[in-house]
């Protein structure tokens, strides 16, 4: 086990290109929408979190709840939830 204190930053990773890609120019809340909008199964706000689009429905969801990490979503031409497959 190892304590928080000795944790260092990873510098050593390369990035996603869909991450360099955000952080040159994020994605922001449109006009009248914030960052409290209910989306997903669970019904709770994407408060910054990973998320993705299902192809059949265009309803959002959090790659938590539906068990997909963004590093696996990078190759996926489509993805369908769990009520579209």
């Amino acid at each position: 086990m190892m304590n928080h204190d000795r944790l260092k930053p990873c510098h050593d990773r390369v990035l996603p290109k869909w991450i360099t890609d955000w952080l040159k120019d994020p994605v922001l809340p449109e006009d009248g929408e914030d960052l409290d909008t209910v989306y997903c199964l669970c019904r709770k706000p994407h408060q910054g979190r990973f998320m993705i689009q299902c192809d059949g429905c265009d309803e959002w969801y959090h790659g938590s709840c539906v068990n997909l990490t963004a590093s696996e979503a990078i190759p996926l031409d489509d993805w369908f939830c769990p009520t579209c497959r």
